[in-house]
């Protein structure tokens, strides 16, 4: 394959511009190739999941345009160690990203680089956190320093588009919304005012809306009937792991502020996240329009993927680095252009840090080595297939805040019917769900002897896992 030895790329790290040359459009058979990111997005906050109390046009009409793969799991529901595991195809624990503030541990090849060096002028705009610099080098980028807030990025993202190009670009634009929910939730709690009604609010909670990073949110609405409902699945289960509440309560009022919340104050959260939600969705229709009206649309593949999940209010939890779905399953949608299977949704499991990276090597034209564990979706998304050589896909996690770790983690494995997780120490270390009866979670099969063969083969798929990708956590001394 011929490698091109002179490379434009185009990068904006952390939103700043920086200029290309307007030259004669880009011609010939491989595709301009999209990449939407953002940041802290559960599957279902999008109203092509089906949820109701959202609405987001502009990520629709991606899934519109595509295949949404609903059943889309992260490598580890942390952003530095699943981003690291996208960029690199490899597990976190793999290439030592296991934890925020962790550098690889070796120079692992990135998307970027395998797409610069086969000719593709390579651009990224907004949020890198990978634990390898933004480089030429390392990354297949060059990029200048600098900040911008979500609808910064969207401008330079609009402008790139409207530039002319000589070759198929590779574009990334990482947002980091919703992720702003996390300030709103610490926000929230310092508001301790007491509440005479569902129609009180006070001042520091009328604030919290509008002092948000990225630019404020309506105001909160003051009945409480005007509010999203908690989650079925709100309850936190019985036979949970104990080291999962020890956590929660390490760090109550920077990472999880939600010990004391009463009923409308989970609400409020759910309805300012959602809020936050639809701020991005209308940043994202700004460069899909743009997409459009630069004649762009028809020779490329537009990919959305968040890097994790959120709480979400399920099982009294918020933020992330927790192994349930609302953290661990993710919005995922492949939008080739004209592609028959446009509006499939896909029950295909699917393992965002591994697959992402061979996808797009694979709609470039792009080799990959065989020793890479992830799969291409392409087929599935130009509807020539329906399922992958899969069994089980596998998360990971460490409880941990920056560098700093808690002393627990955990591993889950997801098969078609059911997910199994396992917690490094407690007497209560396991749990298994039946994904198709229990959606939400809420019965832990791990103690029903029952399930006593489930749970046996679980374990051995995990075990055997573990000797594969030569993963070191404590799985030994289970009854």
């Amino acid at each position: 394959m011929i490698r091109l030895q002179t490379l434009t790329c185009f990068v904006i790290m952390l939103g700043v511009t920086s200029c290309l040359m307007n030259v004669a459009s880009a011609q010939g058979s491989r595709p301009n190739i999209l990449v939407i990111m953002t940041d802290q997005q559960a599957a279902n906050a999008l109203s092509a999941a089906g949820n109701p109390y959202l609405n987001t046009p502009a990520m629709d009409s991606i899934a519109a345009r595509g295949v949404r793969f609903e059943r889309a799991y992260v490598t580890q529901p942390l952003c530095l160690p699943s981003r690291s595991s996208m960029m690199t195809g490899r597990y976190p624990h793999e290439i030592g990203t296991v934890t925020n503030g962790r550098p690889f541990n070796k120079d692992w090849p990135m998307v970027g680089k395998f797409m610069a060096n086969d000719g593709y002028e390579c651009g990224y705009i907004g949020k890198w956190h990978v634990g390898a610099p933004m480089n030429f080098e390392r990354a297949g980028h060059t990029f200048l320093t600098g900040k911008l807030k979500d609808d910064g990025k969207t401008d330079a993202a609009v402008d790139y588009l409207s530039r002319e190009h000589d070759k198929p670009f590779f574009l990334t634009v990482s947002y980091i919304n919703p992720h702003n929910v996390c300030q709103l939730a610490r926000q929230m709690n310092d508001d301790t005012t007491p509440r005479q009604s569902t129609h009180q609010q006070s001042p520091l909670l009328l604030a919290a809306y509008r002092d948000l990073p990225d630019g404020p949110i309506p105001p909160f609405p003051k009945d409480i009937h005007d509010l999203p409902p908690l989650p079925e699945n709100f309850a936190i289960p019985e036979n949970e792991p104990a080291v999962i509440r020890e956590v929660q309560a390490m760090s109550p009022n920077k990472h999880y502020p939600t010990a004391d919340w009463n009923e409308q104050r989970w609400r409020e959260y759910l309805w300012g996240y959602y809020r936050i939600c639809e701020k991005l969705d209308g940043e994202i229709a700004r460069v899909l329009e743009a997409l459009e009206e630069n004649g762009l649309a028809d020779n490329t593949v537009v990919i959305f993927v968040s890097d994790h999940g959120e709480g979400i209010a399920a099982h009294h939890w918020n933020q992330k680095q927790i192994l349930y779905d609302s953290a661990v399953r993710v919005p995922f949608m492949i939008a080739p252009p004209k592609s028959p299977a446009a509006g499939k949704v896909s029950t295909q499991l699917v393992s965002t840090g591994l697959d992402y990276l061979p996808t797009i090597l694979d709609f470039a034209g792009i080799s990959y080595p065989d020793t890479m564990p992830g799969h291409s979706l392409k087929s599935i998304a130009i509807g020539k297939s329906d399922t992958l050589p899969r069994d089980y896909v596998v998360a990971e996690t460490i409880f941990a805040s920056g560098t700093k770790q808690f002393g627990v983690s955990g591993r889950m494995i997801r098969t078609d019917q059911y997910k199994y997780t396992i917690y490094n120490k407690g007497e209560t270390r396991e749990q298994l769900f039946d994904m198709e009866t229990d959606p939400g979670e809420t019965v832990n099969l791990a103690v029903d002897h029952n399930f006593r063969r489930e749970l046996i083969r679980h374990r051995n798929l995990m075990d055997s896992w573990a000797k594969e990708t030569e993963d070191d956590f404590p799985y030994a001394s289970l009854p």
